[in-house]
């Protein structure tokens, strides 16, 4: 996909997370679509798009928190450079399998922001608590992975339609 085009879709992405999220999230704990989207690109597109998405939607999300500046794209970093070893390795056409990697790079993602809020000196009560809503946040996420690849996945097909026919002009 082209680098203007998942520019756009980051910023797009991190503006949902930061307006319609919190209402859809259930007890307090809504999905990552940011996360999702980053394991998305990654998966299907390669590392080299993944680690922009990443930078990309790491640098909004941090600016639009005000706090921990680096974290989340430190955390989105991550995220696309594990995500990024499945491309062309895994059956990307399986509903299961970006429903599986959701989860895993969520839970992953959210231990390590755990991790390094912890490193900053933020206390938690409890990490149990914690590390549940890190499994449930992910879990959030994977439900909505399917639905998220097929809006990637259908914009990819017409940025590249829309290429082709410039070129052929």
């Amino acid at each position: 996909m082209r680098y203007w085009a998942l520019a756009i879709l980051c910023i797009l992405m991190v503006a949902i997370e930061t307006t319609i999220i919190p209402y859809v999230s259930i007890r307090g704990i809504g999905p990552d679509i940011v996360g999702s989207f980053v394991t998305l690109v990654s998966m299907l597109s390669g590392r080299p798009d993944g680690l922009f998405v990443a930078v990309v939607a790491g640098v909004l999300e941090d600016i639009s928190s005000g706090q921990f500046l680096g974290l989340f794209t430190v955390v989105r970093l991550v995220i696309a450079y594990l995500a990024g070893i499945s491309y062309q390795k895994v059956f990307q056409d399986w509903v299961l399998v970006p429903i599986i990697f959701v989860f895993a790079m969520g839970f992953i993602g959210g231990c390590l922001q755990v991790f390094l809020l912890g490193s900053f000196g933020v206390p938690f009560e409890s990490y149990q608590i914690v590390f549940g809503t890190v499994v449930f946040q992910a879990a959030y996420s994977a439900l909505l992975a399917p639905f998220l690849m097929r809006i990637t996945c259908s914009l990819d097909s017409y940025i590249k339609l829309i290429s082709e026919r410039r070129k052929s002009l």
